[in-house]
């Protein structure tokens, strides 16, 4: 990749790689039009009445031509039907991608900003961040965590986000009831 690259095209090989591999283990994936609360990608286990989600933040990341790099996620982002997935190019013959689970996220340090921050080296990032690898098992673990997801909350989330964005354009009325 060229030193001086758009971080915008790592950061869409990272949406195509991740979107790719959950795919590979029969998990839907689809792409919002616009990023709410951190959500760059939305991933299912299947379509249904009821459907249970989780909220994907996708991050890319190069070490090929620097020494480190870090992840910043706002700490309101973090929800229990959150997923953080890590696309890290190291060079042209090998590049990695992480997932990074609710719990996972929390144990990063919180900065003054109110992010969680990761910071890893070139020469280190394998080591510390192997057992965040993704593989099978992770992809189970995201099957797992979608079973568990309060549907309600996530989407209460996504609409949240939405209505607040357009609150100044149009005032909403909802009715609502109840069986």
């Amino acid at each position: 990749m060229k030193k001086n690259s758009d971080s915008s095209l790592l950061e869409n090989i990272a949406e195509d790689k991740i979107a790719f591999e959950l795919q590979k283990h029969d998990l839907l994936v689809a792409k919002p039009k616009s990023d709410r609360k951190g959500t760059d990608l939305l991933v299912f286990a299947e379509m249904a009445d009821g459907v249970k989600f989780c909220r994907i933040q996708s991050k890319g990341r190069s070490l090929e031509h620097s020494d480190r790099s870090s992840v910043q996620i706002q700490v309101d982002y973090v929800t229990d039907g959150f997923l953080c997935f890590l696309y890290l190019y190291y060079s042209e013959n090998l590049d990695e991608l992480y997932l990074f689970l609710p719990e996972d996220i929390r144990q990063w340090k919180e900065n003054k900003k109110g992010k969680y921050v990761l910071n890893f080296a070139k020469s280190n990032a394998r080591e510390k961040l192997s057992s965040f690898l993704f593989d099978a098992n992770k992809a189970q673990l995201i099957k797992t965590q979608i079973s568990l997801a309060e549907t309600h909350g996530e989407f209460q989330k996504m609409i949240y986000g939405m209505l607040t964005s357009t609150r100044s354009i149009a005032k909403i009325k909802f009715d609502i009831t109840t069986n």
